[in-house]
Protein backbone atom coordinates (compact mmCIF):
# COMPACT_ATOMS: atom_id res chain seq x y z
CA UNK A 1 0.00 0.00 0.00
CA UNK A 2 1.44 3.31 -0.83
CA UNK A 3 1.84 6.41 1.82
CA UNK A 4 -0.04 9.21 0.09
CA UNK A 5 2.10 12.36 1.14
CA UNK A 6 1.73 16.00 0.91
CA UNK A 7 -1.69 16.88 -1.49
CA UNK A 8 -4.88 17.49 0.41
CA UNK A 9 -6.99 17.24 -2.84
CA UNK A 10 -5.51 14.05 -3.62
CA UNK A 11 -6.07 12.68 -0.22
CA UNK A 12 -9.87 13.67 -0.85
CA UNK A 13 -10.01 12.37 -4.00
CA UNK A 14 -9.37 8.96 -2.98
CA UNK A 15 -11.14 8.83 0.28
CA UNK A 16 -14.24 9.89 -1.59
CA UNK A 17 -13.50 6.99 -3.97
CA UNK A 18 -13.29 4.47 -0.82
CA UNK A 19 -15.96 5.60 1.18
CA UNK A 20 -18.78 5.67 -2.10
CA UNK A 21 -18.46 2.72 -2.55
CA UNK A 22 -19.88 2.11 1.04
CA UNK A 23 -23.18 0.60 0.71
CA UNK A 24 -24.34 1.70 4.33
CA UNK A 25 -25.58 -1.59 5.17
CA UNK A 26 -24.43 -0.97 9.01
CA UNK A 27 -23.22 -4.75 8.79
CA UNK A 28 -19.81 -3.60 9.94
CA UNK A 29 -21.19 -2.41 13.42
CA UNK A 30 -21.54 -5.79 14.69
CA UNK A 31 -17.87 -6.37 14.31
CA UNK A 32 -16.74 -2.69 15.26
CA UNK A 33 -14.94 -2.39 18.83
CA UNK A 34 -15.71 0.88 19.06
CA UNK A 35 -19.63 1.07 18.28
CA UNK A 36 -19.24 -2.13 21.33
CA UNK A 37 -17.91 0.18 24.27
CA UNK A 38 -19.08 3.60 22.57
CA UNK A 39 -22.47 6.34 24.13
CA UNK A 40 -22.04 8.41 21.71
CA UNK A 41 -24.34 8.57 18.54
CA UNK A 42 -21.75 10.27 16.69
CA UNK A 43 -19.48 7.12 16.25
CA UNK A 44 -21.77 4.45 14.38
CA UNK A 45 -18.89 1.93 13.56
CA UNK A 46 -16.21 2.37 10.75
CA UNK A 47 -19.75 2.80 8.41
CA UNK A 48 -20.54 6.30 10.77
CA UNK A 49 -17.19 7.38 11.07
CA UNK A 50 -16.23 6.93 7.17
CA UNK A 51 -19.45 8.72 6.62
CA UNK A 52 -18.43 10.77 8.98
CA UNK A 53 -15.43 11.80 6.64
CA UNK A 54 -17.26 11.97 3.73
CA UNK A 55 -19.67 14.79 4.86
CA UNK A 56 -16.47 16.48 6.54
CA UNK A 57 -14.73 16.60 3.01
CA UNK A 58 -17.81 17.08 0.73
CA UNK A 59 -19.26 20.29 3.48
CA UNK A 60 -15.57 21.69 4.08
CA UNK A 61 -15.81 20.70 7.80
CA UNK A 62 -12.41 19.39 8.31
CA UNK A 63 -11.97 19.99 12.06
CA UNK A 64 -11.01 19.06 15.35
CA UNK A 65 -14.96 17.42 15.64
CA UNK A 66 -13.84 15.10 13.05
CA UNK A 67 -10.56 14.40 14.19
CA UNK A 68 -11.98 13.14 17.38
CA UNK A 69 -14.27 10.81 15.69
CA UNK A 70 -11.16 9.59 13.03
CA UNK A 71 -9.12 9.19 15.88
CA UNK A 72 -11.48 6.68 17.89
CA UNK A 73 -10.80 4.00 15.60
CA UNK A 74 -8.39 0.80 17.07
CA UNK A 75 -7.77 0.66 13.15
CA UNK A 76 -8.35 -3.51 13.94
CA UNK A 77 -9.41 -4.20 10.68
CA UNK A 78 -12.79 -6.24 11.86
CA UNK A 79 -15.06 -4.05 9.60
CA UNK A 80 -12.97 -4.85 6.26
CA UNK A 81 -12.52 -8.42 7.32
CA UNK A 82 -16.87 -8.73 7.28
CA UNK A 83 -17.24 -6.32 4.15
CA UNK A 84 -14.97 -8.59 2.36
CA UNK A 85 -17.07 -11.80 3.85
CA UNK A 86 -20.46 -10.66 2.58
CA UNK A 87 -20.82 -6.98 1.26
CA UNK A 88 -18.38 -4.37 -1.28
CA UNK A 89 -14.88 -5.16 0.09
CA UNK A 90 -14.57 -1.34 1.63
CA UNK A 91 -10.76 -0.26 2.64
CA UNK A 92 -12.53 1.53 5.49
CA UNK A 93 -9.26 1.54 7.34
CA UNK A 94 -7.29 2.71 4.75
CA UNK A 95 -9.93 5.47 4.33
CA UNK A 96 -9.66 6.63 8.23
CA UNK A 97 -6.01 6.46 7.91
CA UNK A 98 -6.11 8.85 4.50
CA UNK A 99 -8.56 11.15 6.69
CA UNK A 100 -6.18 11.21 9.82
CA UNK A 101 -3.26 12.31 7.21
CA UNK A 102 -5.51 15.18 5.56
CA UNK A 103 -5.92 16.48 9.07
CA UNK A 104 -2.43 17.45 9.03
CA UNK A 105 -2.77 18.67 5.70
CA UNK A 106 -5.64 20.92 6.74
CA UNK A 107 -3.14 21.96 9.69
CA UNK A 108 -6.08 20.48 12.42
CA UNK A 109 -3.42 19.54 15.29
CA UNK A 110 -4.04 15.68 16.94
CA UNK A 111 -5.30 15.19 20.52
CA UNK A 112 -2.86 16.78 22.67
CA UNK A 113 -1.61 13.05 24.15
CA UNK A 114 -1.18 12.14 20.81
CA UNK A 115 0.60 15.24 19.62
CA UNK A 116 3.41 15.01 22.35
CA UNK A 117 4.08 11.00 21.35
CA UNK A 118 4.75 12.46 17.69
CA UNK A 119 6.53 15.46 18.93
CA UNK A 120 8.80 13.30 21.04
CA UNK A 121 9.24 10.60 18.07
CA UNK A 122 10.68 13.76 16.42
CA UNK A 123 13.38 14.60 18.62
CA UNK A 124 13.85 11.34 20.30
CA UNK A 125 13.33 8.74 18.25
CA UNK A 126 10.51 7.42 20.22
CA UNK A 127 6.76 8.04 21.05
CA UNK A 128 7.66 7.76 24.97
CA UNK A 129 10.41 11.20 25.88
CA UNK A 130 12.70 8.90 26.46
CA UNK A 131 16.65 9.65 26.06
CA UNK A 132 18.12 7.69 23.26
CA UNK A 133 20.96 6.73 25.20
CA UNK A 134 18.66 4.44 27.59
CA UNK A 135 17.05 2.61 24.32
CA UNK A 136 19.46 -0.76 24.91
CA UNK A 137 19.57 -0.01 28.80
CA UNK A 138 17.52 -3.13 29.09
CA UNK A 139 20.13 -5.65 27.23
CA UNK A 140 22.58 -4.64 29.37
CA UNK A 141 24.50 -7.88 30.90
CA UNK A 142 22.44 -10.01 28.71
CA UNK A 143 25.57 -10.75 26.11
CA UNK A 144 23.84 -9.67 22.91
CA UNK A 145 25.57 -7.76 20.12
CA UNK A 146 25.22 -4.43 19.35
CA UNK A 147 25.16 -3.42 15.84
CA UNK A 148 27.04 -0.61 14.30
CA UNK A 149 29.27 -0.95 11.29
CA UNK A 150 28.43 -4.03 8.91
CA UNK A 151 31.78 -5.27 9.43
CA UNK A 152 29.81 -7.11 12.70
CA UNK A 153 29.04 -9.74 9.33
CA UNK A 154 25.29 -10.99 11.11
CA UNK A 155 22.77 -10.80 8.76
CA UNK A 156 19.82 -11.12 11.51
CA UNK A 157 18.16 -8.36 13.43
CA UNK A 158 16.40 -8.78 16.34
CA UNK A 159 14.30 -4.84 16.08
CA UNK A 160 13.03 -4.33 19.85
CA UNK A 161 10.63 -1.68 19.03
CA UNK A 162 10.18 1.46 21.12
CA UNK A 163 7.38 -0.02 23.99
CA UNK A 164 9.66 -3.05 24.61
CA UNK A 165 12.76 -0.84 25.01
CA UNK A 166 11.45 1.53 27.28
CA UNK A 167 8.23 0.13 29.21
CA UNK A 168 9.01 -1.67 32.25
CA UNK A 169 7.19 -4.35 31.70
CA UNK A 170 7.75 -5.05 28.09
CA UNK A 171 11.09 -4.79 28.84
CA UNK A 172 11.28 -8.37 30.21
CA UNK A 173 9.75 -9.57 26.85
CA UNK A 174 12.31 -8.27 25.07
CA UNK A 175 14.59 -10.59 27.58
CA UNK A 176 12.71 -13.58 26.79
CA UNK A 177 12.59 -13.37 23.26
CA UNK A 178 16.21 -12.37 23.04
CA UNK A 179 17.16 -15.79 25.38
CA UNK A 180 15.34 -17.93 23.09
CA UNK A 181 17.19 -16.77 20.26
CA UNK A 182 20.65 -17.14 22.41
CA UNK A 183 19.14 -20.53 23.49
CA UNK A 184 18.40 -21.68 19.81
CA UNK A 185 22.07 -20.85 18.61
CA UNK A 186 20.53 -18.17 16.31
CA UNK A 187 23.29 -15.36 15.27
CA UNK A 188 21.37 -12.27 15.57
CA UNK A 189 22.21 -8.55 17.15
CA UNK A 190 20.57 -5.32 18.14
CA UNK A 191 20.67 -2.14 16.59
CA UNK A 192 23.27 0.04 18.38
CA UNK A 193 20.87 3.28 17.03
CA UNK A 194 17.74 1.68 16.36
CA UNK A 195 15.11 4.02 16.08
CA UNK A 196 11.08 3.85 16.04
CA UNK A 197 9.53 2.22 13.06
CA UNK A 198 7.46 5.22 12.35
CA UNK A 199 4.26 3.12 12.94
CA UNK A 200 2.82 6.10 15.74
CA UNK A 201 3.21 8.70 13.07
CA UNK A 202 1.92 6.56 10.11
CA UNK A 203 -1.45 5.52 12.23
CA UNK A 204 -1.97 8.95 13.45
CA UNK A 205 -1.22 10.77 10.25
CA UNK A 206 2.03 12.03 10.44
CA UNK A 207 2.88 10.86 7.00
CA UNK A 208 5.90 13.21 6.50
CA UNK A 209 7.70 11.94 10.20
CA UNK A 210 6.47 8.19 9.37
CA UNK A 211 8.63 8.93 6.00
CA UNK A 212 11.65 10.88 7.33
CA UNK A 213 11.70 7.70 10.17
CA UNK A 214 11.56 4.65 7.42
CA UNK A 215 13.96 6.08 4.75
CA UNK A 216 16.39 6.81 8.03
CA UNK A 217 15.64 2.99 9.17
CA UNK A 218 15.88 1.25 5.53
CA UNK A 219 19.30 2.96 4.82
CA UNK A 220 20.60 1.70 8.54
CA UNK A 221 19.11 -2.19 7.42
CA UNK A 222 20.76 -1.91 3.85
CA UNK A 223 23.79 -0.34 5.79
CA UNK A 224 24.47 -2.90 7.91
CA UNK A 225 23.58 -5.93 5.28
CA UNK A 226 20.70 -7.49 7.31
CA UNK A 227 18.71 -10.29 4.98
CA UNK A 228 16.53 -10.89 8.53
CA UNK A 229 14.41 -8.95 10.42
CA UNK A 230 12.66 -10.52 13.83
CA UNK A 231 9.68 -7.91 15.75
CA UNK A 232 8.72 -8.03 18.53
CA UNK A 233 5.71 -5.79 17.81
CA UNK A 234 3.17 -6.86 15.56
CA UNK A 235 2.60 -3.09 14.46
CA UNK A 236 5.95 -3.06 13.86
CA UNK A 237 5.96 -6.06 11.81
CA UNK A 238 3.11 -4.46 9.75
CA UNK A 239 4.65 -1.10 9.14
CA UNK A 240 7.72 -2.87 7.71
CA UNK A 241 5.88 -5.11 5.52
CA UNK A 242 2.97 -3.07 3.88
CA UNK A 243 4.50 0.80 4.60
CA UNK A 244 8.03 1.14 3.93
CA UNK A 245 9.67 1.58 0.65
CA UNK A 246 10.35 -1.17 -1.92
CA UNK A 247 13.86 -1.38 -0.71
CA UNK A 248 12.69 -3.44 2.45
CA UNK A 249 11.39 -6.32 -0.02
CA UNK A 250 14.72 -7.78 -0.10
CA UNK A 251 14.73 -8.80 3.65
CA UNK A 252 13.01 -11.55 5.24
CA UNK A 253 10.04 -10.21 7.78
CA UNK A 254 8.94 -12.14 10.59
CA UNK A 255 7.08 -11.48 13.94
CA UNK A 256 9.06 -13.75 16.35
CA UNK A 257 6.35 -16.06 17.30
CA UNK A 258 7.04 -17.58 13.29
CA UNK A 259 10.36 -17.60 13.93
CA UNK A 260 10.21 -19.44 17.04
CA UNK A 261 7.16 -21.39 15.62
CA UNK A 262 9.91 -22.59 13.36
CA UNK A 263 12.38 -22.83 15.63
CA UNK A 264 10.08 -25.70 18.40
CA UNK A 265 9.01 -27.44 14.94
CA UNK A 266 12.71 -27.69 13.85
CA UNK A 267 13.01 -28.61 17.98
CA UNK A 268 16.02 -26.10 17.85
CA UNK A 269 15.15 -24.98 20.98
CA UNK A 270 14.85 -27.73 24.68
CA UNK A 271 11.35 -27.74 26.29
CA UNK A 272 11.79 -29.34 29.43
CA UNK A 273 9.44 -27.81 31.91
CA UNK A 274 6.04 -29.61 31.81
CA UNK A 275 3.54 -26.70 32.52
CA UNK A 276 0.41 -27.69 33.62
CA UNK A 277 -2.02 -24.77 32.83
CA UNK A 278 -5.05 -23.83 31.07
CA UNK A 279 -4.02 -20.95 28.89
CA UNK A 280 -6.03 -19.15 26.51
CA UNK A 281 -4.94 -16.62 23.58
CA UNK A 282 -5.79 -13.69 22.19
CA UNK A 283 -5.33 -12.55 18.55
CA UNK A 284 -3.53 -9.11 18.43
CA UNK A 285 -5.57 -7.22 15.23
CA UNK A 286 -2.11 -6.23 13.65
CA UNK A 287 -0.59 -9.97 13.57
CA UNK A 288 -4.16 -11.44 13.02
CA UNK A 289 -6.34 -9.65 11.14
CA UNK A 290 -4.33 -7.34 9.06
CA UNK A 291 -1.22 -10.29 9.06
CA UNK A 292 -3.17 -13.40 9.06
CA UNK A 293 -0.84 -15.02 11.98
CA UNK A 294 -2.87 -17.09 13.80
CA UNK A 295 -1.59 -20.13 13.95
CA UNK A 296 2.25 -19.71 14.70
CA UNK A 297 1.88 -18.45 18.35
CA UNK A 298 -0.58 -21.35 18.89
CA UNK A 299 1.95 -23.90 17.77
CA UNK A 300 4.43 -23.00 20.26
CA UNK A 301 1.70 -23.38 23.47
CA UNK A 302 0.70 -26.17 21.63
CA UNK A 303 4.36 -27.75 21.68
CA UNK A 304 4.63 -27.29 25.62
CA UNK A 305 3.58 -30.53 27.76
CA UNK A 306 1.08 -29.49 30.19
CA UNK A 307 -0.70 -26.69 28.51
CA UNK A 308 -4.57 -26.93 27.92
CA UNK A 309 -4.91 -24.17 25.21
CA UNK A 310 -8.59 -23.28 25.33
CA UNK A 311 -10.13 -20.69 22.94
CA UNK A 312 -12.22 -17.71 23.77
CA UNK A 313 -15.66 -17.28 22.15
CA UNK A 314 -14.44 -14.16 19.86
CA UNK A 315 -10.67 -15.43 18.24
CA UNK A 316 -8.98 -15.12 15.38
CA UNK A 317 -10.92 -13.10 12.78
CA UNK A 318 -12.74 -12.18 15.26
CA UNK A 319 -11.37 -11.68 18.17
CA UNK A 320 -11.96 -8.36 20.17
CA UNK A 321 -9.09 -5.32 19.98
CA UNK A 322 -7.52 -4.78 23.14
CA UNK A 323 -8.41 -1.08 22.43
CA UNK A 324 -4.68 0.00 22.04
CA UNK A 325 -4.54 0.35 18.26
CA UNK A 326 -4.30 3.08 15.46
CA UNK A 327 -2.81 5.93 18.16
CA UNK A 328 -5.55 4.89 20.74
CA UNK A 329 -2.27 4.60 23.35
CA UNK A 330 -1.59 7.77 23.16
CA UNK A 331 -5.41 8.85 23.78
CA UNK A 332 -8.07 8.60 26.36
CA UNK A 333 -11.36 8.57 25.18
CA UNK A 334 -14.40 8.96 27.16
CA UNK A 335 -16.37 5.51 26.49
CA UNK A 336 -18.65 2.95 28.58
CA UNK A 337 -16.74 0.53 28.98
CA UNK A 338 -13.09 -0.16 28.27
CA UNK A 339 -12.25 -3.05 25.17
CA UNK A 340 -9.09 -3.96 27.77
CA UNK A 341 -11.41 -5.22 30.55
CA UNK A 342 -14.85 -6.74 28.33
CA UNK A 343 -11.72 -9.11 26.39
CA UNK A 344 -9.95 -9.81 30.24
CA UNK A 345 -13.72 -11.16 31.28
CA UNK A 346 -14.08 -13.31 28.31
CA UNK A 347 -10.50 -14.77 28.33
CA UNK A 348 -11.97 -15.65 32.56
CA UNK A 349 -14.91 -17.22 31.03
CA UNK A 350 -13.03 -20.29 29.82
CA UNK A 351 -11.32 -20.51 33.09
CA UNK A 352 -7.94 -19.55 31.83
CA UNK A 353 -5.16 -18.98 34.34
CA UNK A 354 -2.81 -17.42 31.89
CA UNK A 355 -4.28 -14.85 29.20
CA UNK A 356 -1.48 -15.09 26.41
CA UNK A 357 -0.62 -12.52 23.81
CA UNK A 358 1.86 -11.23 21.46
CA UNK A 359 1.70 -7.47 21.39
CA UNK A 360 3.38 -5.25 23.45
CA UNK A 361 0.18 -2.97 23.98
CA UNK A 362 -2.00 -5.90 24.39
CA UNK A 363 0.08 -6.89 27.01
CA UNK A 364 -0.13 -3.39 28.67
CA UNK A 365 -3.51 -2.82 28.32
CA UNK A 366 -4.86 -6.67 29.04
CA UNK A 367 -2.28 -5.91 32.91
CA UNK A 368 -3.59 -3.14 33.59
CA UNK A 369 -6.93 -4.51 32.47
CA UNK A 370 -6.89 -7.02 35.42
CA UNK A 371 -6.03 -4.55 38.39
CA UNK A 372 -8.56 -2.83 37.49
CA UNK A 373 -11.28 -5.43 37.96
CA UNK A 374 -9.30 -6.98 40.80
CA UNK A 375 -8.69 -10.10 39.10
CA UNK A 376 -4.62 -10.24 40.22
CA UNK A 377 -5.28 -13.75 42.07
CA UNK A 378 -6.99 -15.48 39.40
CA UNK A 379 -5.58 -14.66 35.66
CA UNK A 380 -1.72 -13.25 35.22
CA UNK A 381 -1.24 -11.78 31.70
CA UNK A 382 1.71 -13.60 29.74
CA UNK A 383 3.68 -12.86 26.28
CA UNK A 384 4.13 -16.04 24.10
CA UNK A 385 8.02 -15.41 24.73
CA UNK A 386 8.23 -15.29 28.39
CA UNK A 387 5.89 -18.83 28.55
CA UNK A 388 8.29 -20.44 25.99
CA UNK A 389 11.53 -19.17 27.97
CA UNK A 390 9.99 -20.54 31.13
CA UNK A 391 8.87 -23.91 29.53
CA UNK A 392 12.30 -23.88 28.48
CA UNK A 393 14.61 -23.82 31.87
CA UNK A 394 14.48 -27.09 33.56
Amino acid sequence: MAVEFGDADILKEKILGIVSKCVRCRFCFSQCPVYEVSDKWVVQGASGITQSLYYGIKLNKIDEILRDILMRCTTCRSCEILCERIMAAVSLVDAIRMGRALLFEEGINPIREQQKALESLQVFGNPYGMPTSKRTAWAEGRGLKKLADPTDNISTLYYVGCTPSYDSRVQAVAGSIATVLQKGDISFGILENEKCSGDPALVMGELGLFQMLAEQNLNQFKHMNIQTIIATSPHDLNCFLKYYPQGIKTIELKHYTEFFADLVEQKRVPIRKVSKKRVTYHDPCYLGKHNQIYEAPRKILEAIPGIELVEMERNRQNSLCCGGGGGRMWADFEEKEHLAEIRVLEALETGAEVLATACPFCLINFEDAVKVLDKEDTIMVKDIAEILLEAMHS
